[in-house]
């Protein structure tokens, strides 16, 4: 995210020690940041491994979310992680591009959160037009032009100081900026008020106006066709819970259209509300701490929302966070499931399948040894997995198995090891 008057961690007196709470922190940030790289990445694996998802025009931009959010995790949160364990910032230098970065990828993420709410919009509320028009080069313009925004808005400012408040500014754009304090230890970027506001309405208020708008229509729509399908079902025949009962069936059929409407609500609600959750918090900080005096000001002149350091990271953190729950919000869908479950069990399999190949090479070796005796093993290829090896399966019993091989070892002068 963009940040305001806020520091990676300073105070180079904590270098000496790891107090308790900062190793519990870095274990729970540990666990945060692979559990949004396993489960970005698996998204990523299922639509490159699986034809019929790679079909989908719209898991291009499920693709896009997973990536940008994999950046989070890999260019962004472990960097900052190790600051908070630490106590101080011990990356140097690399605190301007280590923000640009942490800008340009909450940014990517939360626009394509957007571009995926527009896109669902147009293929409900027009599904003809939206199969003629959304081809794969559409949704790549698409794409290349939420990464270019992205890029625009992060990047440039920041290799350019424009992000910054200047100590001393006359016309009171902000707090006084400190420099990026690499001697003392810490990543300190005090943004302007002119940054802090602009930046903060593209990479969030603009967006999350826009998903509302949608997904709020996107549920007026879906509630017209769940009563349009329940009237045509019910013309063409009637529920087989309201047959006994012919004058309860406007009853039954307000109970199931509610139920629907009600699933509907719920996923939506849930789309809206975990991310709303996770990055109002910061965007309102993010645009109210420029307008917060120094910090050697009375205590009386200070807003509710001038909030110490340490409570702005948790907010960093907690809208980082929104990448760890994306992939279960949005790529949990059928498809995907049986995409994950098929790349799980062809894992397994390819295991399974790297054992049984090592068994058959031993019964090769025993049968060169004993050309008269016939091999008890039968072996055959399954290709269930669509992009794995081929599985071998050993079709005969593994007592019978570790009886053969042990037989023939002993047979052979050879050492028994199962």
């Amino acid at each position: 995210p963009i940040k305001g008057n806020t520091s990676a961690t300073s105070g180079c007196g904590s270098r000496e020690g790891l107090p308790a709470h900062r190793v519990l922190t870095g274990c729970v940030l540990a666990l945060l940041i692979i559990w949004t790289l396993l489960g970005n990445f698996t998204v990523c694996a299922a639509v490159y491994r699986y034809r019929h998802l790679r079909a989908k025009v719209t898991n291009i931009f499920i693709v896009s979310l997973a990536l940008s959010d994999l950046l989070v995790a890999l260019l962004v949160m472990p960097w900052k992680a190790v600051a908070e364990v630490a106590g101080f910032w011990p990356f140097g230098g690399f605190c301007k591009t280590w923000l640009a970065c942490d800008i340009m990828c909450s940014t990517a993420s939360i626009l394509n959160l957007c571009v995926i709410s527009v896109d669902r919009y147009w293929a409900i509320s027009n599904p003809f037009r939206y199969e003629r028009s959304m081809t794969r080069r559409v949704a790549s313009v698409i794409i290349g032009v939420t990464w270019t925004v992205s890029v625009v808005i992060s990047f440039v400012p920041v290799q350019l100081n424009w992000h910054r408040a200047e100590i001393g500014d006359p016309t009171g754009e902000g707090l006084a900026h400190h420099g990026d304090n690499i001697d003392d230890g810490s990543c300190d970027s005090s943004l302007s008020r002119t940054y802090a506001i602009s930046s903060s309405l593209i990479s969030f208020y603009i967006p999350v106006a826009i998903m509302i708008v949608t997904y709020t229509r996107i549920y007026r729509i879906a509630q017209m066709q769940i009563r349009m399908i329940l009237s045509l079902e019910r013309a063409a025949e009637h529920a087989q819970s309201c047959r006994s009962e012919p004058s309860n069936q406007p009853h039954c059929e307000l109970k199931v259209s509610i139920r629907k409407e009600t699933k509907v609500l719920k996923t939506l609600s849930i789309i809206m509300g975990v991310f709303v959750c996770c990055w109002l918090p910061f965007f309102i900080l993010n645009c109210a701490l420029p307008f917060c005096p120094g910090p050697g000001a009375p205590a009386a002149q200070r807003g509710p929302y001038c909030v110490s350091e340490k409570t702005f990271d948790v907010f960093v953190w907690i809208g980082w966070s929104n990448s760890s729950l994306n992939p279960v919000i949005y790529a949990f869908n059928a498809d995907f499931r049986d995409a994950f479950l098929r790349l799980l069990r062809c894992r397994r399999r390819g295991f399974l399948a790297a054992v049984s190949a090592a068994v058959e090479t031993i019964m090769a070796s025993n049968q060169a040894g004993n050309t008269k005796r016939e091999s008890p093993m039968k072996v055959r290829l399954d290709v269930s997995c669509e992009w794995g090896t081929p599985l071998i399966k050993v079709t005969s019993a593994l007592s019978f198995l570790r009886d053969t091989i042990s037989h023939d070892n002993v047979h052979n002068n050879k050492l028994a090891t199962l």
